[in-house]
C-alpha cells in the first residue's frame, strides 16, 4: 500500500494497528514504529519516506495516539533493488474492564452478524490483485480517517457496554477471509446475505472494517448507537458451514476445510518450487 500511495499507505498502517486494538475491546493509546526503506539519497525513496511518515503523523493526530518511540532501518535492498517502503506500527491500548475483553471468534448460534464500515472497490495492493496478476499496481482510494475514528470509538463504546460478543478486524483478504477467520476454532457457522456485494468485493481490502457478532437481545441498542456504520448481514449458525449469498455468486464452504487451507498455506508456499 505504501509503495503505491505513500501518504495513504502510511494512514492505513496506523488505522490497521488501531483496528487490531479496538477489535480486542481496548482503547488505542500510543504507538512505536520501525521505518524500513531503501536508500534515502534516492529522491524517490526519500519522497516515499516523507509522504508515508506524513500520513502516519496525520492519522496519529486523528486517533490521538502519540509516537512514543521508534527507529529506522534504511538502505534496505534486495538484489540491488530497494525494498517496498515498510513502516511497521506497534500500538498499545488500554482494556478498562477485563470482563469486556472481546474474543475474535464467534461465540453463540443465533447471534447476529454485522459488517462495520463500508466496502469499496479497494483492490490496489490487495491479496486478490497479487494472486490474480502476480504484481501490485494502481493507486489507493482516499481514506476518511475522521469518519473511521468516529465509528471505531462508537464500536468500542458498544464493546465496553457488553453489546458485542465477538469482533474481527478486516485486513488481508477482506471480508471473505475475515468471515472465515471469525469461525475458526469453533463449531459454528454463518449464513450471510451480501447481495449488495460482488464476489470480487468480498475480497476488497477497504481499511477500517470489522465483522462483529451481537447477541439478539443487544441488537436494538447496538443498531441505535452504530447507525448506518453497521450493517446486519446475517446470523451465526450451528452448521459449521460458511454460506454467503452475493450479487453474482453463492458460497457454501465447510469451515473445517477452510481452516485447514488457512493453516497449511505457509507450509504449502515453503514447499513450492516457485
Amino acid at each position: 500500500f505504501v509503495y503505491l500511495s505513500p501518504e495513504i499507505g502510511g494512514q492505513i498502517a496506523l488505522v490497521e494497528a488501531a483496528a487490531n486494538i479496538v477489535a480486542s475491546g481496548a482503547e488505542p493509546l500510543a504507538i512505536t514504529d520501525c521505518l524500513n526503506y531503501g536508500d534515502p539519497n534516492d529522491p524517490e525513496i526519500f519522497w516515499e519516506l516523507h509522504q508515508s511518515v506524513k500520513g502516519m503523523a496525520d492519522a496519529c493526530r486523528v486517533f490521538d495516539t502519540p509516537v512514543i518511540s521508534g527507529n529506522v532501518s534504511l538502505y534496505n535492498e534486495n538484489n540491488g533493488k530497494a525494498i517496498h517502503p515498510t513502516p511497521m506500527v506497534g500500538m498499545v491500548g488500554l482494556v478498562k474492564n477485563i470482563d469486556r475483553v472481546i474474543p475474535s471468534f464467534a461465540q453463540h448460534a443465533g447471534d447476529k452478524v454485522y459488517l462495520v464500515g463500508k466496502t469499496g472497490d479497494d483492490f490496489a495492493g490487495s491479496e486478490l490483485q497479487k494472486m490474480m496478476t502476480g504484481d501490485i499496481s494502481g493507486v489507493l482510494n482516499p481514506l476518511d480517517m475522521e469518519h473511521v475514528h468516529d465509528y471505531m470509538q462508537r464500536l468500542l463504546n458498544e464493546m465496553q457496554a457488553g453489546n458485542v460478543a465477538s469482533a474481527h478486524d478486516l485486513s488481508e483478504g477482506g471480508l471473505g477471509v475475515g468471515l472465515a477467520e471469525n469461525l475458526f476454532k469453533t463449531d459454528l457457522g454463518m449464513n450471510v446475505d451480501l447481495h449488495d456485494l460482488s464476489a470480487a468485493q468480498l475480497f476488497s481490502e477497504t481499511p477500517g472494517r470489522f465483522v462483529v457478532t451481537v447477541p439478539a437481545e443487544k441488537v436494538a441498542e447496538f443498531e441505535k448507537n452504530m447507525g448506518d456504520d453497521a450493517k446486519l448481514i446475517g446470523e451465526v449458525t450451528n452448521s459449521h458451514w460458511l454460506e454467503a449469498h452475493l450479487a453474482d455468486a453463492e458460497i457454501n464452504q465447510n469451515v473445517t476445510e477452510l481452516q485447514k487451507l488457512w493453516e497449511e498455506a505457509i507450509p504449502c508456499q515453503l514447499k513450492s518450487k516457485d
